[in-house]
């Protein structure tokens, strides 16, 4: 008898953990967060363009558009570092959407859109309270 009930056992143990294998395969992927709206943002050196950075899923492919003016920029993070940096023809108080695309073998995966809007900022926060 103590040998069949060692075999139930061992047999009930494999059977409860290939269902839980077999259903951590079959569980739900996250989506994809969109990237955080930009940390840093400042007039460029060209007339009527801004320069925005944020952070983003690393090696993710990363999308600003401008909604006033119906222009947007893609931007790779190349090196793999979570970090996006885009030159976009905007105004002050412009809003922006940012989203992202990663690319894992042959899926890719769409953020959601996030807004913004331009204003001068650091990493430490809006340099001065220009728009509404």
């Amino acid at each position: 008898m103590p040998t069949r009930r060692r075999a139930a056992l061992r047999f009930a143990f494999a059977l409860a953990t290939s269902l839980l294998a077999g259903a951590a395969c079959l569980s739900p992927t996250l989506p994809l967060p969109p990237p955080e709206p930009a940390d840093t943002m400042r007039p460029s050196d060209a007339e009527g363009k801004w320069l925005i950075s944020g952070n983003c899923t690393p090696g993710a492919r990363v999308s600003v558009f401008n909604e006033r003016t119906q222009r947007g920029v893609i931007e790779d993070d190349v090196d793999g570092n979570g970090r996006y940096h885009v030159e976009i023809e905007a105004e002050l108080c412009d809003t922006l959407l940012v989203w992202q695309e990663l690319q894992e073998g042959s899926d890719a995966q769409d953020s959601e859109a996030q807004r913004f809007v331009v204003e001068e900022r650091t990493p430490l926060g809006v340099v001065n309270d220009a728009c509404p």
